[in-house]
C-alpha cells in the first residue's frame, strides 16, 4: 500500500499533510518557471472561486492580484 493511502488509512493527518505538500513540491519543480507564478495563483484561490477550467477559460472572480 503506497505510504500516502496508509497515511490516510490510519487518519495521520499530518503525516498525510507532507506527503500531499511533497507530491506538489515535485510536481512544481518539473514546471517552467514562468509558470509557478500560475501555480500560485491557484494555490492562494479562496473557495474554489475564480479557477479556470482547462480549455474553458475561466472567471476571474475572486483572484488575488
Amino acid at each position: 500500500m503506497p505510504a500516502l493511502a496508509l497515511a490516510i488509512e490510519r487518519k495521520e493527518w499530518e503525516l498525510t499533510a507532507l506527503y500531499l505538500l511533497l507530491g506538489v513540491s515535485r510536481a512544481a519543480a518539473k514546471l517552467p518557471p514562468d509558470a509557478i507564478y500560475s501555480l500560485l495563483e491557484v494555490l492562494s484561490a479562496e473557495g474554489g472561486e475564480g479557477l479556470a477550467s482547462p480549455g474553458r477559460g475561466g472567471s476571474s472572480r475572486g483572484r488575488r492580484r
